[in-house]
């Protein structure tokens, strides 16, 4: 038979003071890690969209270069729609509702039933809580001509959630059509 401390000792388990230690000591760990969680979430959304606008617009360039055609790109309300419309109606998301990159036929600045789309991309937030691109883009159209220019200098800002301001970025689109990365509201 054993003795009563022999089996007191093969018992295992917490006390309740050890685990309210583990509570706290977990507590003060996520109270550290979330915002910066957070801010990785939105810096990489915006990374995302950064990345996705810039290509979208080095594209677009290309395909003008290449097919030797005017090329359009335009904001879209609908891009999940299986012939995506552009709109120019002023909205909170601005282009974070998506866009579409379409081949503009007979140069008018707009996209017809008959345009090719070529890409589309979106959507990327769903409030304006979590940002927004804004653009001084003319209608919200962006057109390349048959040499890869644009005429109109162009500037879209990516605008982070307020709280995190800091991430916002620009993508600037020149006269001669080229498109770089800089930080909000630095385009020359």
């Amino acid at each position: 038979m054993k003795s009563r401390s022999a089996h007191h000792r093969l018992q295992s388990g917490v006390t309740l003071v050890e685990l309210l230690i583990v509570i706290v000591i977990t507590s003060v760990l996520a109270a550290i890690a979330i915002p910066s969680y957070r801010r990785m979430v939105v810096s990489s959304k915006v990374s995302t969209m950064v990345s996705d606008l810039h290509s979208s617009l080095l594209l677009a360039r290309s395909e003008a270069l290449k097919r030797s055609v005017s090329i359009g790109i335009c904001k879209t309300t609908n891009p999940s729609d299986t012939t995506p419309t552009c709109n120019s109606a002023e909205d909170t998301l601005g282009w974070a509702t998506g866009w579409m990159i379409y081949v503009d036929t007979n140069g008018n600045k707009s996209r017809d039933t008959n345009d090719a789309i070529v890409q589309v991309f979106g959507p990327y937030l769903n409030s304006a809580s979590e940002g927004s691109i804004t653009s001084d883009a003319a209608n919200e159209t962006v057109t390349f001509g048959i040499t890869g220019q644009t005429f109109v200098k162009t500037q879209f800002v990516i605008n982070a959630p307020s709280a995190y301001s800091s991430e916002t970025r620009a993508v600037c689109l020149s006269i001669g059509g080229r498109a770089k990365v800089e930080q909000a509201n630095a385009c020359p």
